[in-house]
């Protein structure tokens, strides 16, 4: 039977065995075992079922990551929890690590200054120093995985230490030893990231096999690492980190043999530059899905960029460690000193990489055609490791054939098209994504920000590509951070068609990388108008406000927010941002009752007290309110008065700190809900609106 049939029985196993709810580390375990006697004896036989058992646990694993909505990297072995039953053991060594990190990450702050932020990333695995725009730079270059502790790292710590033990006139299997005992000390206390644990599991088993002097079966090396961190938690499986360092992994294993069999090649220079250069387009291609899934783009330059990347890194790595290891009042400095032009030389070939417009492309592949490309993916590691690539080529290429054809299918309820609203999860911010009957998109605010990183990154991302579709129209509904934090890396990403918000004069912080985004991207920028009317795919979007002339003479934005009322046959959904009472009673004194009436009602400002006024209730007369709020936030959102305000209405009221996203769908007529694994139907709808335009007063 084809292995390629076996590993697919497998996956769907695994996806079958987390819809019946069964422990995966079990699975895991079996594979761990069945893999490290295939890699310690080197019987390739043995890896068949081990490789098996490990995708079926890491499908039980994608399965566990995805219903729960893991959108955030997973760090495993990070102190999540408090004191354990043990007496508090695990909760001391807990914070001993923690204690060590701040220490560490402190110490390198005051050794290597302004270029501390990468340093961090690489050596403790602390990236919230890394700004966005340097995250962009090195995506286009193909280079963003040499931002994270990954196995390449630690395989270079691994191998100096070796070379340093070996130095100190210790023996093969002593020197060994001592390293994979090092190597295992450090990746504990930085965390213990996915892609360190796959390596250092790796590294170990090398040691392992040097010692009994057994040979390795890559593969069975391969399934043991890439295994090994979902025997700590399954969930890893959808951090990217994992992902990466296993797809990169997978790709150096298949091009290795390819080199092995042309080994009678010129060796220097020509060989070993051919060599680099088919490895690192192997591993650009293998990874190139998951870059696109998560940063928006592909690389196009990125085999050269690794090509001359891979040396600098090869000495920057075990520099670092020895400037991090050794005494700060003694050799550290001269260590970091050392370092910094190597740091220099990284970030130079990133910006110079990154500098051709044709150094990357802008993509947003949905989930169908990301797994598309994965079977591409599989295709041509079986291509480049087998002898007979032309199979396994002739199906990737059917897969990559299939992909610009592949149908975006908009929402249905009942058989109907329909519209659809997310109301995502982003903390103490606002985004709310409507999903057309076409399968397009609009956009109302981006969420927040903060060191490191923002929300349209981490959740919008990957929550509009997942079903795929444009992004048709963006609304910036007022320019504070929790709303727009991410607008530029989603205009960036997505390039949206239109983008509308109330023109402040205040153009600073996140606002102004916005503009500049939708300015970089061509994007139709427009000035909201009271009045002016959107139809995106049969949805009308109407802007109530604000008055651009009263928007001058305001110091507070969230005095003049952005409020659009969507319109799908007689369904109405109001957005009102951040609007507060006296904006909501322009609004009533501007527009009648009928105007702003609506089935679903987004709660301004997060459910705080300055907002959703009872005259402003009475109007809107909302079935459901959508509150997008932080759990445990500092501000004490949402009120409990305007909490009771909406319950004295009837109104269901859903809240993101409690039910994460919410989702809803509507006919024209009906409403139907998804919140926290349930689904009901609104049973009782409003009258049926004016379908006209506004009524004044």
């Amino acid at each position: 039977m084809p292995l390629s049939f076996v590993a697919g029985a497998a996956w769907v196993t695994g996806l079958l065995l987390a819809r019946a709810a069964l422990p995966v580390t079990s699975l895991a375990i079996v594979a761990v075992v069945g893999s490290a006697g295939a890699a310690a004896t080197g019987r390739g036989r043995a890896v068949a079922p081990a490789l098996v058992i490990a995708l079926a646990a890491m499908a039980h694993g994608a399965s566990l990551a995805f219903t729960e909505g893991r959108a955030t990297p997973h760090v495993v072995g990070a102190a999540e929890t408090g004191p354990a039953a043990d007496g508090g053991r695990t909760g001391d060594a807990a914070a001993a690590l923690a204690s060590w990190r701040r220490a560490t990450s402190a110490r390198l702050d005051r050794l290597f200054g302004a270029e501390a932020g990468v340093v961090r990333a690489l050596l403790i695995a602390e990236t919230d120093g890394l700004t966005p725009a340097l995250r962009d730079r090195y995506a286009d270059a193909g280079l963003v995985h040499l931002l994270s502790i990954s196995g390449l790292h630690v395989a270079i710590v691994g191998a100096a230490l070796t070379l340093a033990f070996r130095a100190m006139r210790l023996s093969r299997r002593t020197a060994d030893a001592a390293a994979v005992v090092v190597a295992v000390v450090y990746v504990a206390a930085i965390g213990a990231p996915a892609p360190a644990v796959r390596s250092v599991v790796l590294f170990a088993a090398m040691a392992l096999a040097r010692a009994r002097q057994r040979p390795v079966h890559p593969w069975g090396a391969f399934t043991l690492g890439a295994i090994g961190p979902v025997v700590l938690d399954a969930r890893v499986v959808g951090d990217l980190g994992w992902q990466l360092s296993v797809a990169g992994y997978a790709a150096l294993v298949a091009a290795g043999r390819w080199a092995r069999r042309r080994s009678d090649e010129a060796e220097m220079p020509m060989g070993a530059i051919r060599r680099e250069l088919v490895t690192g387009t192997v591993a650009t291609l293998v990874t190139a899905p998951l870059v696109a899934w998560h940063f928006g783009r592909l690389s196009l330059i990125g085999p050269l960029a690794n090509v001359a990347a891979a040396p600098i890194v090869a000495v920057l790595q075990p520099t670092l460690f020895l400037a991090m290891m050794l005494p700060e009042g003694g050799v550290a400095p001269v260590a970091a000193a050392a370092a910094r032009p190597l740091l220099h030389a990284l970030d130079g070939i990133a910006i110079a990489a990154s500098a051709p417009s044709w150094a990357s492309l802008a993509v947003a592949p949905s989930l169908a055609v990301a797994t598309l490309a994965g079977i591409a993916v599989v295709a041509l590691l079986v291509a480049v490791w087998s002898v007979r690539p032309t199979p396994a080529l002739l199906v990737g290429a059917l897969s990559l054939a299939a992909m610009p054809w592949w149908p975006v299918r908009g929402p249905r309820l009942g058989g109907r098209p329909a519209m659809e609203v997310h109301l995502l999860d982003v903390g103490q911010g606002d985004a709310v994504a409507v999903r057309t009957p076409r399968g397009r998109w609009i956009l109302v605010d981006a969420g927040r920000t903060w060191r490191g990183g923002d929300a349209g990154r981490r959740t919008i991302l990957p929550a509009l590509r997942r079903p795929g579709g444009t992004l048709a129209l963006l609304v910036l509904t007022h320019p504070h951070a929790d709303h727009i934090g991410g607008a530029a890396s989603v205009v960036r990403a997505l390039r949206p068609a239109q983008v509308r918000d109330g023109g402040y004069v205040a153009a600073q912080g996140a606002y102004r990388d916005a503009l500049a985004a939708v300015g970089a991207a061509g994007a139709r920028w427009g000035r909201i108008r009271p009045g002016e009317v959107l139809t995106i795919d049969g949805i009308t979007c109407t802007f109530l406000a604000p008055d651009s002339a009263w928007v001058t003479g305001l110091t507070d934005p969230n005095a003049a927010s952005a409020v659009v009322r969507l319109q799908y046959g007689a369904s109405r959904l109001l957005l009102t941002g951040d609007a507060e009472a006296a904006e909501e009673a322009w609004l009533l004194g501007r527009y009648a009752s009928e105007a702003l009436r609506a089935d679903v009602l987004k709660v301004a400002h997060h459910g705080s007290t300055t907002s959703t006024s009872e005259a402003f209730l009475d109007a809107v007369r909302p079935r459901v309110a959508l509150v997008s709020v932080g759990a445990t936030n500092r501000y004490g959102h949402p009120a409990p008065t305007v909490m009771r305000r909406l319950l004295d209405r009837g109104t269901t009221v859903l809240r993101t700190d409690q039910l994460g996203s919410v989702r809803l769908r509507t006919d024209g007529d009906r409403w139907e809900v998804r919140a926290a694994g349930q689904r009901w139907e609104i049973t009782a709808p409003l009258p049926r609106p004016a379908s006209s335009g506004e009524v004044s007063r």
